[in-house]
Order: structure tokens, then sequence, then C-alpha cells
């Protein structure tokens, strides 16, 4: 039986976004985890998610749905994806919300 963990870090905080390095692998077991802590990072105010996934591993193991459901927070935000892996990157393409950077300098641009 494997261990999952996730573990999340917030690097950055500014007036309407935040930065969260996100490690660890994301399946079912794992995903209400994440999808807690990126509640709990929501304070209604932010417009603007920048996830810096280039240290998760995903298990393709959760439905588009589910996956959907984990970046659904109750206003309208934005999310970087930075390093995300490229089922998570597939599985959001054409998601207006969605901006996919492939290291965190492109990211970085963005955020300054």
């Amino acid at each position: 039986m494997e261990i999952m963990i996730v573990r999340t870090r917030v690097l950055a905080e500014a007036p309407g976004r935040v930065w969260i390095a996100v490690g660890g692998t994301l399946g079912l077991a794992t995903e209400p985890r994440l999808r807690q802590e990126l509640r709990a990072c929501d304070d209604g105010q932010r417009t603007e998610f920048f996830l810096d996934l280039t240290e998760l591993r995903y298990k393709d193991e959760l439905s588009d749905d589910t996956l959907r459901g984990l970046f659904a927070l109750d206003h309208d935000v934005r999310f970087h994806l930075i390093g995300a892996p490229a089922e998570i990157r597939r599985r959001v393409a054409g998601d207006p919300r969605f901006t996919s950077h492939h290291g965190v300098e492109s990211a970085w641009a963005v955020w300054t």
C-alpha cells in the first residue's frame, strides 16, 4: 500500500493573490486535503492563485469533475499553474481560468 501525502506552503501574498508551492502526490486520497488548503487561502478577495506544482506527482485516478472541483472556489479566480504535470495541463486546457507556465520565470513576470 502506497502512502500518499500532499503538502502546501504559502510562498508569497499580495493584495488579491497568493503564491503556493504544492508537493507530494495528488490522487483520490489527497485531493480533499489540497482542496481544503486552497479554500483556506481563499479570503474571498483573491483573484489569482499562483500554484507551483513542479514537485507534484499526479496519479491518474481523478475524474475530470473531481479535478475541476479542486479548483472550484466561490468566486471568479484565475489559476497560474507552474510546472504542472502534463495530465493536469491537458485536463484544464481551454478553460480561461487557467494559465500554464512551464517555469517560475514566466509566472513571476506576471506576478510582478
